[in-house]
């Protein structure tokens, strides 16, 4: 028998130890160990030869012989003896943790125990003093879900640990903190219009009153909000609410006058109202890159969204100011194209991870109805900008952060309801690890046998997994019910600042079905992960079977209701842990990986710009009701025109959402930026170069990657369009 310590280490498994600990317990009770006792413990344990069993598991069986044998005091004396031991371990290891993480030249990401995450820039008391916590805070989680799940689900409350342990599935950012909190929301800016953050951070006066005070404001709100959620904040009409406060300022027709001068003739500087515009970008910018003590010194990961006429019309058409004016379109496309030029050069200066932009627009199944934003896109494509693309039929979902995209209730607005319609996000995700549970599913075979034997081609073996994987479907929404409930409470009881001040409400926030471990599943399989219709079945399989099943397990109460969708997820530190635990468990990985894909492709080969738009296509993504991205990995930027084709193609494929990464370099000795991968800079000459690309979904230094993110970003295929 094989016993897995609590580092997850293996030894051999010694009798000789158990027995020492109960003759201790009973000596401990002025008694000496019936024999009848060793020979009890001694049968029991050996029938468990072959076995692989933790040492809380053996200890568990311990303390079950001692009390069915009726030796409470000497069960009591060996449970707290056991707990006794158990506290000094824990704080051994905690103080041992902080004299490595301290000690140790690794970066934040890679000295992180859990949860690694690339947006820590330096390491430091605030950022050590999140990673010692985030063990208990695991403990508390999981006891909270416990005890939620006896009383609503009793069936599957210690079905819920066994998961998590057996790592079928992994709860995102479980340890990030004790207090439950939703995981991501795209928030209304129509609260801080009409009252400020005052209602959430009790010292703001109240609304802002000009440019200033607004970009001070959403600044502070970026912070506010998240600290009250485990993910990303997104303001989805950031210029919406913008153009409110330079109305204020220069007049509801400033867009004409742009530069004109909007100082008096007294003043030293003299400035233009684009020059005001810009200031208000910069106070917002490179206030939410600067890291939160509250989140271990982690920026604030925030999301802005651009729309094309057609999603502007769509969204806004119909909404009114505070003030009963309606933003005019002139304006925001010039507030939004001013963004994005300033944005674009203030990388040349400095590669800001922050906000992350999403650029919406809807196609009319040929082509973008508004095609100057077309051209706007392949434009700053182009000219090196990064960020990301969503495209629709219709303005009836909104796409933000790294990939996540949600269904929209309502699209429309009215005046007393303020931009309700863009209130949406996510409040958990519970990511199944799909190699793991396709192996299981086949139980004793192994791959050479499930490919040799062709049990996958058997189309009988398709609708029995299908039932297996709706099986343990049934449990993670039960789960997802639990945590939400509880959310649900503590909204009720006040404890959620945004819903009192109306930014966001638990009820307009979807539980979602994370996916990892897609790509490795199939090759398990035997397939073939590129383009052919063998791997694409497979993934509709897959993907079509969680969707299925996600409405089937909606409930869409008026008052309190559970929604859920599906997504595949980044996997930043995800993808890592899968491949480990599943190598340490014995399970089959494909050779040449050290972390599972986040794509419909492998980012290490050589698949085509087309094959990649094509497998992200109507084909899989429709399938993806909490959405999936295209991360097209390029060795150069192309042209506007190559950028408009590729539109055109993602138009006609049904590829929604998906961005191109161009490796930007920094020169360590002259700070000189290059939007390009080079070796050597182009200023100095010095081969000191730091690469920035996307970690997953925002534009990080590979050297603040966690090691395995590090290795597998110098595997990745930087592409040629023309492949």
């Amino acid at each position: 028998m094989i016993v897995i310590k609590r580092d997850g280490n293996k030894e051999k498994f010694n009798i000789h130890k158990i027995e020492s600990a109960v003759k201790r317990a009973y000596k401990s009770t002025g008694k000496d160990v019936p024999e009848y006792v060793l020979h009890l413990i001694d049968s029991i344990f050996s029938v468990l030869d072959g076995d692989v069993i933790g040492v809380e598991e053996i200890q568990d069986k311990v303390e079950d012989i001692l009390m069915n044998e009726k030796e409470f005091k000497v069960a009591k004396s060996y449970i707290l003896y056991r707990e006794k031991h158990k506290q000094a371990r824990f704080i051994r290891e905690r103080l041992d943790y902080m004299d490595r993480y301290s000690e140790s030249s690794d970066n934040a990401a890679t000295s992180s125990e859990t949860d690694a995450n690339a947006n820590v820039t330096i390491k430091n008391v605030a950022n050590l003093e999140g990673e010692v916590y985030k063990t208990t805070n695991r403990i508390i989680q999981r006891q909270r879900m416990k005890e939620k799940l006896h009383e609503l689900f009793p069936e599957v409350a210690n079905q819920y640990k066994k998961d998590l342990d057996s790592h079928i599935i992994y709860v995102h950012d479980e340890a990030s903190t004790p207090v439950l909190k939703q995981y991501c929301m795209a928030v209304s800016l129509f609260p801080l219009m009409t009252e400020g953050v005052g209602n959430i951070d009790g010292i703001t006066p109240g609304p802002p009153n000009d440019l200033q005070s607004f970009s001070g404001q959403i600044t502070n709100l970026a912070f506010l909000l998240s600290s009250q959620c485990k993910g990303a904040v997104a303001f989805g009409e950031y210029f919406i609410a913008l153009n409110y406060y330079v109305i204020k300022e220069f007049g509801e027709l400033w867009y004409k006058y742009i530069d004109v001068s909007a100082t008096s003739s007294a003043c030293i500087q003299h400035r233009t109202i684009k020059d005001s515009i810009i200031k208000a970008f910069k106070q917002f910018v490179w206030g939410i890159n600067q890291p939160a003590g509250n989140r271990s010194y982690q920026s604030p990961f925030t999301n802005i969204s651009y729309y094309d006429k057609t999603y502007f019309e769509s969204l806004f058409g119909e909404f009114y100011y505070p003030d009963g004016t309606r933003p005019e379109w002139e304006a925001i496309d010039l507030l939004q194209r001013l963004f994005m030029e300033w944005f674009n050069n203030v990388r040349l200066k400095q590669v800001l991870p922050f906000p992350v932009e999403s650029f919406a627009m809807v196609h009319n199944g040929k082509d973008i109805i508004d095609t100057n934003y077309k051209n706007l896109c392949a434009e700053m494509y182009a000219k090196g900008h990064s960020f990301f693309t969503y495209i629709s039929d219709s303005a009836d979902s909104l796409a933000s952060c790294c990939r996540l995209r949600n269904e929209l209730a309502e699209n429309t607005f009215n005046p007393t309801s303020g931009l309700t319609g863009v209130m949406t996000g996510s409040c958990n995700v519970i990511t199944l690890n799909m190699n793991r549970i396709i192996q299981n599913y086949f139980g004793p075979y192994k791959r050479d046998e499930v490919i040799s034997k062709h049990l996958w081609k058997d189309t009988i073996n398709h609708e029995e997994f299908k039932k297996y994987l709706i099986s343990i479907l049934e449990r993670v929404y039960k789960y997802h019910i639990a945590f939400k409930t509880m959310l649900y409470d503590l909204e009720d009881r006040g404890m959620f600042s945004a819903s009192n001040g109306g930014y966001i409400y638990i009820s307009k926030l979807y539980s979602t079905i994370g996916i990892n471990g897609l790509n490795e599943a199939a090759q398990f399989l035997g397939l073939e992960v590129s383009n052919n219709q063998e791997y694409i079945k497979f993934l509709q399989l897959i993907l079509g079977t969680i969707k299925e099943q996600n409405k089937i397990h909606s409930i869409n109460d008026k008052k309190r209701p559970f929604l859920f969708n599906s997504e595949v997820v980044p996997a930043e530190g995800l993808g890592g842990k899968n491949y480990k635990w599943d190598v340490r468990d014995g399970y089959w990985t494909p050779e040449g990986i050290n972390l599972y894909n986040s794509y419909f492709y492998n980012a290490h080969d050589d698949t085509s710009v087309l094959d990649k738009f094509i497998l992200h296509g109507r084909q899989t993504y429709q399938y993806t009701d909490g959405g999936s991205a295209l991360h097209c990995n390029l060795n150069e930027h192309l042209s506007k025109e190559q950028y408009l084709k590729l539109i055109d193609f993602a138009i006609a494929e049904g590829t929604s959402y998906f961005t191109f990464n161009i490796p930007n370099s920094k020169c360590n000795e002259c700070n000189h930026i290059v939007k390009a991968p080079v070796k050597k800079c182009p200023k100095c000459g010095s081969n000191k170069i730091t690469w920035y690309t996307r970690v997953i979904g925002y534009l990080r230094p590979i050297s603040a990657f966690g090691a395995d993110r590090q290795i597998e970003a110098n595997k990745r295929v930087y592409s040629n369009y023309e492949k």
